[in-house]
């Protein structure tokens, strides 16, 4: 399966495209390797965070909680 297209707008529809895309991918997975697979993912985000030129927190909202993320220095 290709990677989903995601909009500029980035709205509900984006976010099933997304949620689709990773359950086709790890129908076929252990649970070990799904673990594997989102911690690259991880890591991947964490380095573009990382290189951005404005380095402002990153506030990640969900029902029940607020999570802050200051990058890190260079």
């Amino acid at each position: 399966m290709d990677k989903p297209y995601v909009s500029e707008r980035f709205d509900l529809d984006d976010i099933r495209r997304i949620r689709d895309y990773h359950s086709e991918r790890h129908t076929a997975m252990t649970h070990a390797e799904i673990i594997a697979d989102i911690h690259d993912g991880a890591a991947d985000l964490m380095k573009e965070i990382i290189s951005r030129p404005n380095r402002k927190p990153i506030v990640i909202l969900s029902s029940t909680r607020r999570t802050v993320i200051d990058p890190p220095s260079p």
